[in-house]
């Protein structure tokens, strides 16, 4: 799974099936195992953004998988 925390400005984000989402500073989202991020772009056009991701999965483990074919882009 995926921690993920907004160090500055704002993230947008889709994951899976969910609808998009804007993530401000301070603000953190979770991705759950098998799910598939979809969006993550920088809110705005003008200001900066960080995001600080962290991974926890097994080690040797791909933390990059195709999506299903079946999946929609």
């Amino acid at each position: 799974f995926v921690l993920a925390y907004v160090l500055e400005g704002e993230i947008l984000t889709k994951i899976s099936d969910t609808p998009e989402k804007v993530y401000k500073t301070g603000e953190m989202f979770y991705e759950w195992p098998g799910s598939v991020h979809r969006v993550s772009a920088n809110a705005s056009k003008t200001q900066p953004a960080r995001l600080l991701a962290m991974v926890f999965a097994p080690k040797g483990v791909p933390l990059v998988m195709p999506p299903d074919s079946g999946s929609a882009h």
